[in-house]
């Protein structure tokens, strides 16, 4: 019994020798385990005298028998060097040697990741960067919920935002802010810039300061205070050269001293990218009590611990509240909060996650590929692995190798797909949303990178695991034979599967960019409304001061017309408050004679135009006259009205001329309107939006200055862009001090409309484009693999009477029935994928019968080329050079 002991102990002291042996270099382990050996046979025979040992010497006796860890860890450089080393100088000489074979791999591995990184450059700048905000979660902008007129999202009106301020329990402070156009004259040339009128708690519910100087105090809101302005950072270096005194100055804003009291920094933005000054947005109490003006945008930060969910609840209390004191301007009235990122992001979200999808698919189908050139390239490579294996490498051994070599591909194919999306940086920050542009810019940040390191990883895992374990199932009497090295059922199948799989996600991106360019072309092809040929748009706005008087802005706009109108090349000119497109507001209640229509909104859109307007944009006149000079304020007031107007309020007229309608409710005392015209239809609210119904006023009978015309179209013989100078100088003749701004053709500005559609289109539709180049090379690269294991059988069967056209047939038909089931799986995910899109689409459906059956048969057509190269080569085998191979 006394010997039993040891002996049991010194069995796990050889099992620890050995486990520790694993992480020591191949070439120290004979001798360590000898000395270790020697070393845990002492140390046995102290075990022995356990119990007599004090805890001193027990403590040491533990402490230096785990010293065999430390010391095989202080080993792993020497292993690193011994082994890693290898393997990877190997790998790097078999890639060299194999050249052509490196350079597709490499630039398949650099477009599947370089995309990747590409895209999620832009899902990272968009969706997952904090916003330049103090915990910007807590942000949240409130809408109006207009759901039952049409549109979900509306402005608040004063009294409205005023009752959500004070009497909410879940925000810490409420802001509101309305956008607006200044002019700034003074030293230089006029310029109109972008404002935003904003409560004097903007920006600490943002929690932003200024670069230079202070923001607005609480006193700058009050109706008597002095005017200040903060500009933006861009304006200040533009206009101003960045001169630090030019706090406590003041500058000329439509005709209006205002004293500048900061510079915000560079980069702040809120909704709008090319805002220049902010402005107190001033309240007196008849404001504080309109609940008719929906204009104002709400922003607001929820208090520590409050949720999305707990907020909503408040403000729907707050809204029924409103709704109860004040049913004839709010019944129904309805609101939500909506989080910060959320508005920011818009609707790219969608688009955004569609295009990560395609690019994974196209990175996988690089995998397929470069994990078929691999097993094709292993069969060349067997009986040199089988000498290997041979000579003492194990299975282990030999996969590490294999992976190592997919490891190089994979970090190559990074390293160049990095540089490809850094390159792609310029085209791709077109799809930053406007009211993020200023703030967000691409690049390859630290999560970027980091996805792109773990991208390559299972990259090179994925695509070199199933070659490595394939090529270790080593026969060694089967592989060394001077016949052997070719592969057997399972290699084959398992080829044949990933050009399977390449096919099906082939389609599946086809489909979605058939879609994408379907609605492209209906966008584009669509009628708009109007003839945007040779239309040239200029934007000058009047201001308030100098033109607040209607005869003022009249003589104004007849002397630009009359010197416009004189200019060569221009046949027609017209004033309008804004361009189709360009504005994407402007809507009022209306009450229409003889008819009981609620007054709780936008219920229909106003344009106030100067005669000659629908024949500038060839908007056709479908009944009853045009504007004309008579038209003043001396008569009768008067309204074009567009089709949808007239089907909206009067359904059961066939003919609606003579009708009337006032602003607000039946017994308000506004003037009746009466139509004398009805108008095509047009596009004023983007080209996939429902039109809205709409009215067309003189401008000459408007007095309102807020509703005064501030765009000037222009129809010319040739390009209209020729004539900006000249239609500046024209304006500036009239007043010098007036700015001329947004010179812009109205095909550009159509094209502005689908530019995001059309980048989005253009990426899937390459991504797809590059999948079945993938595909095809896959399908071709299994082909000709299977073509030259098969020779000899060719030549047999070509050697007992076998037609080249029957070879053709055989090789043909293995790979049709790969594409057929490829096609068959593609098609089942994309009719389950592609209701994803819906919202992205516009006059398509998501199960296109067209668009799929022209994306299938244009996959048939291009797999059937790649099969033909193969085939061919296949009836061209000489018999007897075959056989005598074999």
């Amino acid at each position: 019994m006394a010997n039993s002991k040891p002996t049991t102990r010194f069995r796990f002291w050889l099992w620890l020798i050995r486990v520790i042996g694993v992480i020591v270099p191949g070439r120290l382990r004979a001798d360590w385990r000898q000395e270790w050996e020697s070393e845990l046979q002492y140390r046995e025979e102290l075990l022995t005298e356990w119990d007599k040992l004090n805890w001193r010497a027990k403590l040491a006796l533990l402490w230096h028998s785990l010293g065999a860890f430390a010391d095989a860890l202080w080993l792993q450089p020497r292993r690193w060097e011994d082994e890693m080393i290898q393997d990877l100088r190997f790998g790097f000489r078999m890639l060299l040697k194999h050249k052509g074979f490196t350079a597709i791999a490499v630039l398949s591995l650099a477009l599947g990741i370089g995309a990747n990184t590409a895209i999620f450059s832009l899902v990272e700048a968009v969706l997952l960067r904090p916003l330049p905000f103090p915990e910007p979660d807590r942000l949240v902008m409130i809408w109006q919920d207009n759901s039952r007129k049409g549109s979900f999202r509306g402005n608040l009106a004063p009294g409205n935002y005023s009752d959500l301020k004070t009497q909410n329990q879940s925000f810490e402070d409420v802001a509101a802010f309305s956008g607006a156009s200044l002019n700034l004259t003074g030293d230089g040339e006029p310029e109109k810039i972008n404002a935003q009128f904003v409560t004097t708690n903007f920006f600490s519910v943002l929690r932003s300061k200024p670069v230079l100087g202070r923001t607005f105090l609480q006193e700058d809101g009050n109706p008597d205070a002095g005017k200040v302005v903060l500009i933006s950072y861009g304006l200040w270096q533009r206009r101003f050269g960045a001169d630090a005194s030019l706090i406590g100055k003041e500058i000329l804003l439509n005709d209006q001293k205002f004293t500048v009291v900061g510079v915000m920094p560079a980069g702040f933005q809120m909704l709008k990218n090319e805002v220049g000054l902010w402005a107190p947005a001033i309240f007196n109490q008849s404001d504080l009590s309109d609940r008719g003006s929906h204009y104002l945008n709400v922003i607001a930060r929820l208090k520590a611990g409050v949720t999305l969910h707990q907020a909503q609840t408040d403000i729907e209390t707050i809204c029924q509240r409103i709704a109860r004191d004040y049913p004839r301007l709010a019944e129904g009235m309805g609101a939500y909060a909506l989080p910060l990122r959320e508005q920011l992001a818009g609707d790219m979200r969608l688009a955004l996650m569609v295009l990560l999808s395609a690019v994974g698919c196209v990175l996988l189908i690089a995998c397929a590929n470069i994990a078929n050139l691999l097993l094709a390239r292993a069969a060349a490579r067997h009986k040199e692995i089988a000498v290997r294996a041979a000579l003492g490498a194990g299975r282990l051994r030999l996969v590490r190798q294999l992976l190592t070599e997919s490891a190089l591909l994979a970090g190559m194919g990074a390293a160049l797909g990095v540089l490809f999306a850094y390159w792609s940086f310029a085209f791709l920050k077109q799809l930053i949303p406007e009211s993020m542009a200023l703030s967000t810019n691409l690049e390859i940040s630290a999560p970027v990178f980091g996805y792109t390191l773990l991208l390559t990883m299972v990259a090179g895992l994925s695509f070199g695991i199933a070659p490595a374990l394939q090529a270790a199932k080593i026969d060694l009497n089967e592989a060394l034979k001077q016949s052997g090295g070719r592969f057997g059922e399972g290699h084959r199948r398992l080829r044949g599967a990933l050009v399977v799989v390449e096919v099906a996600m082939s389609l599946v991106l086809l489909v979605g960019a058939g879609l994408l360019i379907q609605t492209f072309v209906r966008l584009r092809n669509l009628d708009p409304g109007f003839q945007p040929e040779n239309v040239l748009t200029v934007t000058t706005n009047l201001p308030r001061g100098k033109y607040g008087e209607l005869s003022q802005r009249t003589a104004f706009y007849q002397q630009s017309l009359e010197r416009i109108r004189s200019l060569p090349g221009v046949t027609n000119v017209a004033w309008t408050t804004a361009a189709p497109l360009a504005w994407k507001g402007g809507g009022t209640g209306i009450a229409a004679e003889g008819g009981e229509t609620p007054v709780t909104g936008n219920v229909a859109l106003h344009r106030q135009i100067s005669p000659g307007y629908f024949l500038t944009m060839g908007i056709p006149l479908l009944q009853g006259r045009h504007f004309n000079e008579n038209d003043g304020p001396e008569a009768p007031p008067i309204a074009i009205i567009n089709e949808t107007m007239a089907r909206q309020f009067w359904p059961d007229e066939k003919n609606v001329l003579g009708k009337r309608f006032k602003f607000g409710f039946h017994d308000s005392t506004n003037s009746w309107i009466t139509i004398v015209g009805i108008a095509g239809d047009v596009k004023q609210m983007g080209l996939d939006a429902p039109v809205k119904a709409e009215m067309y006023l003189p401008y000459r009978q408007i007095s309102n200055f807020g509703f005064s015309p501030s765009n000037l179209v222009i129809r010319t013989v040739g390009g209209p862009l020729r004539l900006a100078p000249a239609v500046r100088q024209a304006v500036w003749a009239v007043d010098r001090d007036q700015p001329v701004s947004n010179l812009r053709t109205m095909g550009e500005i159509l094209a502005g409309e689908v530019s995001q559609r059309r980048i989005g289109m253009t990426l899937l539709a390459a991504f797809a484009s590059l999948a079945l180049a993938l595909a095809a090379l896959g399908i071709y690269g299994v082909l000709s693999y299977a073509v030259s294991q098969r020779t000899p059988e060719i030549g047999l069967r070509l050697a007992l009477g076998a037609q080249p056209s029957d070879v053709l047939r055989m090789v043909l038909s293995l790979g049709m029935r790969l594409t057929l089931l490829g096609l068959g799986a593609g098609l089942a995910a994309s009719f389950a994928l592609t209701r994803v899109m819906e919202k992205l689409l516009f006059g398509v459906r998501p199960a296109d019968s067209l668009t799929f059956a022209a994306v299938s048969l244009l996959l048939l057509f291009v797999a059937l080329a790649a099969c033909y190269i193969p085939a061919r080569r296949a009836m061209k085998v000489d018999p007897m050079v075959a056989l005598r191979v074999e």
